[in-house]
């Protein structure tokens, strides 16, 4: 367990790092907004992961929660709020809201009538943008101001805001990780190995599903936060279940139920989209089978095979450093 939590501070750290090297290597500080996109979205990822690798909630419309998020940030902004300390409870506060809305009513179901309920409340919130016209409708809405702490930081700076969203993210993926590793996150992962068992062992097992719902909603809102400041834009599709699909095909990329898995699934995902679409617009037609073909190869997802690499690092310095 150890080497494993050592693992994953070694990928959030590179995770992190990689944005500002390649912006150096290339001397293009605009690179900065394409791993400012993947950080945003492993952090959309880690949530989505959370509840359905650790809790067995497979979410299709885990999206509504990004697109709550920067409809809520974005109006804020847009209305002179650009203090972190008035846009994140906010954004909190309305997140946990609308995931206790879908979670209440989606967790009296299982299996596949989960998922399609999901799917159904979360196109509520789709087709309310929409058809909200003050805030832009099918167009979306442009966001003309950044937030900040108190002027801390300079926003429109890309190395400042790079930072800023890299911190965010940091933060966002290792509370995640800490949800796993402590007690709440071992009721959750009992309530889906056997929710029998957990129950006659004195667990509330909707109530633990329903706060990890919760929890994993507020942290996508969270990250549909950062998505509007980063593109100063917020539009329906944030919130589409086309959205949602990209999620969970991240999710089982990187590796279901893992914690490197979000961050590398995301970081993959954005650089084959970036190089397919150079290719042709049909680029979801190329990635779906390479998708497949990932599973198939690699059940673990790029989580697993990262970690044997480094586990296998790790034996070849131990290997050096015997002495017989």
């Amino acid at each position: 367990m150890r080497l494993a939590n050592d693992h994953t501070w070694l990928v959030i750290a590179a995770a992190v790092l990689i944005g500002p090297a390649v912006a150096l290597i290339y001397d293009d500080p605009y690179l900065l907004s394409t791993f400012e996109r993947m950080l945003i979205f492993a952090v959309a990822a880690a949530s989505l992961n959370f509840i359905l690798g650790y809790g067995g909630m497979v979410s299709f419309g885990h999206a509504a929660f990004l697109g709550v998020g920067a409809y809520a940030t974005g109006i804020l902004l847009n209305a002179g709020q650009t203090n972190l300390l008035v846009v994140l409870p906010t954004v909190v506060a309305v997140s946990a809201i609308a995931a206790l809305f879908i979670g209440a009513i989606s967790l009296r179901t299982s299996g596949i009538h989960f998922i399609m309920i999901t799917l159904a409340l979360a196109q509520i919130f789709f087709y309310l943008a929409i058809s909200s016209s003050r805030f832009g409708g099918d167009d979306g809405m442009i966001i003309y101001e950044r937030a900040t702490l108190m002027g801390l930081f300079d926003p429109w700076d890309r190395w400042q805001f790079y930072a800023f969203i890299a911190i965010s993210a940091a933060l966002l993926i290792a509370f995640i990780n800490h949800l796993i590793s402590s007690e709440f996150g071992q009721k959750l992962l009992a309530c889906h190995e056997n929710p029998k068992r957990a129950e006659a062992m004195g667990l509330n097992t909707y109530g633990i599903k329903l706060t990890a719902f919760v929890l994993a909603g507020v942290i996508c809102g969270l990250a549909g936060g950062l998505l509007a400041n980063q593109t100063e834009f917020a539009t329906p599709g944030y919130a589409e279940w086309r959205r949602s699909g990209e999620l969970l095909a991240i999710v089982i990329f990187g590796g279901v139920g893992t914690r490197n898995g979000p961050i590398l699934g995301a970081f993959a995902f954005i650089l084959l989209e970036h190089f397919l679409a150079d290719i042709t617009t049909h680029w979801a037609a190329i990635f779906g089978p390479m998708l497949i073909l990932a599973v198939l190869l690699s059940p673990g997802g790029l989580s697993r095979g990262v970690e044997r690499i480094l586990g296998s690092l790790g034996g070849l310095r131990g290997q050096r450093g015997h002495v017989p």
